[in-house]
């Protein structure tokens, strides 16, 4: 593996890890009545599907800008169609807590995404000698 992909494992944990401490406190102090069971399934969930999407952008070659662009895109598509599936899932069949639910999804994608945007933009972002602008 990339030693872009070590790094944004490691980041990634962490974040995962902060999170789930947050989460624990949060529920158990403040937020008692809005905790439902599938939080921490959903985080682990939303940490495997974010690492193995940079795992597939990290793969992308970054002199072919076009190419990582319709990726990236194609990926975001594929995502947030499956979030949306997840949600509709949820509502169908289980309905308790969808509020919470629905929170936590958002919330989520935009901490991991986040992430992910911003490490591929600096993890793989290649300076060429000649091609400074400064």
């Amino acid at each position: 593996m990339k030693p872009v992909v070590f790094r944004f494992l490691k980041k990634l944990i962490i974040a995962t890890l902060s999170l789930a401490i947050i989460m624990t406190i949060a529920f158990t102090f403040v937020l008692r009545s809005y905790y439902i069971p599938a939080l921490p399934l959903l985080l682990v969930f939303i940490f495997g599907f974010t690492f193995l999407s940079f795992l597939f952008l990290a793969r992308v070659d970054n002199n072919n800008f076009g190419k990582f662009i319709r990726t990236l895109m194609v990926i975001t598509v594929i995502r947030l169609f499956v979030y949306i599936l997840i949600t509709v899932l949820y509502a169908a069949f289980i309905k308790d807590g969808l509020f919470s639910f629905v929170i936590a999804l958002g919330l989520f994608y935009l901490i991991f995404a986040s992430l992910e945007v911003s490490e591929l933009i600096t993890g793989t972002h290649k300076t060429e000698p000649g091609n400074n602008k400064n």
